[in-house]
């Protein structure tokens, strides 16, 4: 996956407030196991032995138990899945290593981020004390956190919970395949000069397609997301996609045979000063019609579309790319199809409250 910091943005679960995200740590991990978050709640009782408070309230909305240290959580179903979890205590060098280590469980990313979880919180908690609540990125999760004290050990009340986007805040795709009323959405955030996006596109759309697409209730959709920091010719390889289309008004295929063209041939045109001559000559060579696509990118045509798409994968926080959603959830399993059938169970488990 490729990632760059350029305008870096925020986005909340279930809302558009303003929050500051607080950088862990450049993290590309892949879940070891099955999330806690998204699974029924005995799971994550059963995995980290964890029992009912004592003499506890419980009520359908939560469920309070104790840690083996007896430290509580709060965990908040939504429907008949867990949906966050949430706890309160000084946070001494035992506290801080019993939340990592929840953390990792919950997010089923395990080892690989209990660690720097475990680091952020020792480092951080001095800046944070008395600041306000706070949001951390923990890959396709967010982490809210509030500390209090003047010294250590401080008390800090933290949850976590998968982020969410409102499907409002999504742009409108213009390349899609699949039912426009499908149960499940799948939204790739592609540049046509990312190596992974190539790979994403030649090996697992395909794959999406044959085993996912072809049930009749999955949609896919594409959006240009060109890393211009790092990808010179990758915003002009967007533009001449949609000059293409413009030229091939009656083949609904023809942005996907050029965008694989693009993909396929990407050594021969990532290096060029200018590329426009190439991407207009690409377009006949494949058995498209290439009439106008020279005219269309002189005249900046879809310059402002790409630079709106652009903008709106920045808006929802984005930095990488390929990036995939499975309707409001980032999917960072994105190259298996067993990730995507655990992320409609997902939604499916969270559908159950409504």
């Amino acid at each position: 996956m490729i990632r760059t910091d350029a305008h870096p943005r925020t986005i909340r679960r279930a809302s558009w407030r303003a929050a500051i995200v607080l950088a862990l740590a450049p993290l590309a991990f892949a879940p070891t196991a099955f999330a806690q978050v998204g699974q029924p709640v005995p799971l994550l009782l059963e995995s980290l032995a964890l029992t009912p408070a004592p003499d506890a309230e419980q009520d359908a909305a939560s469920v309070l138990v104790v840690t083996e240290a007896g430290r509580s959580l709060t965990l908040t179903p939504r429907g008949s899945a867990l949906y966050a979890v949430a706890g309160e205590a000084v946070f001494d060098d035992e506290a801080i290593a019993e939340a990592a280590s929840v953390i990792a469980v919950a997010t089923g990313y395990g080892e690989g981020i209990e660690g720097p979880v475990r680091g952020f919180f020792e480092q951080n908690l001095p800046a944070l004390a008395g600041a306000g609540p706070r949001t951390i990125r923990i890959e396709a999760f967010l982490l809210d956190l509030e500390v209090r004290g003047d010294a250590a050990p401080y008390e800090v009340a933290w949850s976590l919970a998968l982020a969410e986007v409102d499907e409002d805040a999504f742009p409108v795709a213009r390349h899609t395949k699949g039912p426009a009323d499908a149960r499940y959405v799948i939204r790739e955030f592609s540049d046509l000069e990312c190596p992974f996006c190539a790979r994403y596109a030649a090996d697992t759309l395909p794959a999406l397609e044959a085993e996912l697409l072809a049930r009749g209730d999955v949609r896919f959709e594409y959006h240009h997301f060109p890393l211009v920091s790092i990808h010179a010719n990758a915003f002009r390889a967007a533009e001449a996609s949609e000059c293409v289309v413009d030229a091939n008004p009656d083949d609904a295929e023809a942005f996907w045979t050029y965008t694989d063209a693009l993909f396929e041939r990407m050594q021969a045109w990532s290096g060029l000063g200018d590329p426009d001559a190439y991407f207009a000559n690409l377009a006949g060579q494949i058995g498209l019609s290439g009439e106008g696509v020279a005219a269309c990118l002189a005249a900046g045509t879809h310059t402002a579309a790409v630079g709106a798409a652009t903008d709106a994968a920045l808006a929802l926080g984005l930095s990488g790319t390929p990036t995939v959603f499975v309707g409001p959830y980032r999917l960072q399993d994105f190259n298996r199809v067993q990730g995507y059938r655990d992320a409609f169970g997902l939604i499916d488990a969270f559908a159950d409250a409504e």
